[in-house]
């Protein structure tokens, strides 16, 4: 399949990397542990790589050896039941472990857990092309992808890529070729730019992305890359799913317009405003001037009676 279609940087100032990078996947709440459970894991990898050292207080103490004693022993248990092949005696603890080191999704119930576990073995062993072959990516999806669309398209790679800026420069140093699930879709507060995140199944090309790897890709650009998907077992839940998403950017534009027009409306009153201010001083200096005018040639006829 000739997929050969070349990118550069869009006219409104943001580049087409945004597509090519992980760290648009950072934004992603689905992705992030929340704020108590990034504490206590960045707590738990300082004490793991500063090593041993003696505590402040006897609390210390005890911290540090339930980290020393604890986190090894359910690492190892986790491992040791995931090689075995028993993902169903594991719990839900021991599957977030295993999902946060590979960097997965950390959201479901156990069974959801467990299942994403075993497909990432499943892929992590080869199996993601046989099971999503090219030649299974018959439609054209440009404009209509929707969650649950397992979609495949290749884009640019590039060697030089600004976090700060989620820009690249420089020309591409490759392509590469993605296929992925769809698994969220949502739009940005501000701009309403529609974004999918994009579980990748498996990528080949320059610089590969690991398996069930979180892509986010903005709309616009990804119907740009000529992108192709697999058919679904029931087109009708699909022009469900479309309907849905069709109503919640309608929704979203409306909301969008709304705040436009509040804020036009802050706007001309806030110039309106200045220019009443503006007005009221200046028939005030007029009418100032006017006063003075008339009484200037009184004080003046005063003046010379006295003289």
């Amino acid at each position: 399949m000739a997929m050969s279609d070349k990118h550069s940087h869009s006219a409104d100032g943001e580049s087409d990397t945004d597509l090519y990078d992980s760290d648009d996947s950072q934004q992603d709440p689905t992705f992030d542990l929340d704020e108590k459970e990034q504490k206590s894991f960045e707590g738990v990898q300082k004490i793991i790589e500063g090593g041993w050292s003696l505590p402040n207080n006897i609390y210390d103490l005890f911290v540090k050896l339930a980290v020393w004693l604890f986190i090894p022993t359910l690492i190892y248990a986790c491992g040791s039941l995931v090689t075995a092949g028993q993902l169903e005696k594991l719990k839900v603890d021991q599957c977030k472990v295993y999902l946060r080191k590979h960097g997965l999704r950390l959201t479901g119930n156990k069974d959801i857990l467990t299942g994403r576990i075993k497909e990432h073995l499943d892929i992590m062993n080869g199996g993601g092309e046989k099971k999503y072959p090219m030649s299974s990516f018959v439609l054209n999806c440009k404009g209509d992808a929707c969650t649950g669309d397992t979609v495949m398209f290749e884009q640019n790679v590039y060697e030089m890529f600004n976090i700060a800026s989620r820009s690249a420069s420089g020309p591409p140093c490759g392509t590469r070729i993605v296929a992925g699930r769809i698994v969220k879709e949502s739009y940005g507060a501000a701009k309403q730019q529609h974004t999918f995140t994009i579980e990748v199944l498996w990528s080949k090309g320059e610089k590969p992305l690991p398996p069930l790897h979180p892509l986010l890709i903005k709309g616009r650009n990804l119907y740009r890359l000529k992108t192709v998907r697999q058919r679904w077992e029931n087109e009708g839940d699909r022009q469900k799913m479309l309907c849905e998403k069709h109503n919640r950017g309608a929704v979203a534009r409306t909301n969008r317009e709304a705040r436009v027009q509040e804020k036009e409306m802050r706007q001309m009153l806030k110039g309106n405003r200045v220019s009443l201010q503006y007005l009221q001083k200046h028939a005030l200096a007029i009418h100032k001037s006017k006063h003075l005018s008339s009484v200037l040639p009184k004080l003046v006829d005063l003046r010379t009676s006295f003289i």
